[in-house]
């Protein structure tokens, strides 16, 4: 239900080359711009700056920061329809949703800049962005963050872009195992779909083929993975090619310290690196408990960052 994804933070000057974190721009530092722009914009509700996605957005909450790190939780919501509001408690429409209302929905988030003592390993920064399901708020938050950005320092640029794929892997390979592979497919195909009454049939969401190794062991060569990653495969079935087994999807699951962490990998042609958060339950409302979050979030980044060759950084961050 639960998933983050993981974002590449850079500052590049006007040749689009990266900046140091912590010295830019006459001795300024990003987690101190981070922090002025999300104090600035608390509680304060704005639209999207791209009009057309009839979207709003606030900072709902800053998390207490450790020295290079800065979290807090957005609220995000679409307007510009009516719609019924049905409660499947009282088993009735209990509210008649407005043109102009939209229903705020928090995502947590958290940056993690590195202060390491070689220049060139401070020159990146990186965001993890909470998702639910298929629901981000890439889109809505982060161009209104760039756009600030851009305001106060007009020579450069706060660049994020998504974490490829094998980067990912290679910072989770790097300090845990490779054990278990899954290959999704939404439609089923005429030979198992016969097995299965028609009733039966709609009710299948999706089938899984699943490689996984032997107990106590992992996959020891994965060499083979993180080349497709960079290679011209546009789709998950040309990363693992099976011909009696045409999937939709692919997640690989990485066993670190005794946690297991699950990348999925995504849809045909668009790659991601969305790390699903399995050990992370819902609460009362509906939505992740922040302090637990935090704790996957800081633990994630940590191994991220030591993938970079950047040792002995860790956080606690603390609502």
């Amino acid at each position: 239900m639960f998933a983050i994804a993981p974002y590449l933070v850079e500052v590049r000057d006007s040749y689009k080359q990266p900046q140091d974190l912590w010295d830019f721009y006459n001795k300024n530092n990003l987690r101190d711009v981070l922090l002025d722009y999300y104090k600035a914009n608390l509680r304060k509700y704005q639209p999207a700056l791209d009009k057309s996605q009839q979207r709003m957005f606030m900072v709902s909450q800053l998390c207490t920061s450790t020295p290079t790190s800065v979290a807090g939780v957005y609220a995000t919501g679409q307007f510009g329809f009516e719609s019924d509001i049905y409660s499947i408690e009282a088993k009735k429409i209990t509210h008649n949703r407005k043109i102009d209302e939209a229903d705020m929905v928090p995502f947590n988030f958290g940056f993690y800049m590195p202060q390491a003592s070689i220049s060139g390993q401070r020159a990146r920064g990186l965001l993890l962005l909470g998702r639910r399901q298929a629901l981000g708020i890439r889109h809505i938050t982060i161009p209104h963050l760039q756009h600030y950005f851009r305001n106060r320092f007009q020579d450069l640029t706060l660049n994020i872009e998504r974490v490829v794929p094998k980067l990912v892997m290679e910072a989770l390979l790097k300090g845990g195992a490779l054990k278990t592979i899954r290959l999704i497919k939404k439609n089923l195909p005429q030979d198992i779909a016969d097995v299965f009454s028609i009733s039966d049939r709609d009710n299948i969401h999706e089938i899984e083929l699943v490689i996984r190794s032997k107990r106590k062991s992992h996959f020891s060569d994965v060499n083979w993975l993180l080349e497709a990653f960079q290679g011209k495969a546009s789709s998950a079935s040309e990363i693992i090619t099976i011909p009696s087994f045409t999937h939709d999807n692919l997640k690989l699951e990485v066993s670190i310290d005794g946690r297991k962490r699950t990348v999925n990998v995504g849809k045909p042609g668009n790659f991601s690196s969305n790390i699903e958060l399995e050990n992370l339950k819902p609460t009362a409302s509906g939505h992740p408990d922040l302090p637990d979050w935090l704790r996957e979030a800081d633990e994630l980044a940590s191994n991220i960052v030591q993938s970079w060759g950047v040792a002995g950084m860790s956080w606690n961050s603390a609502v």
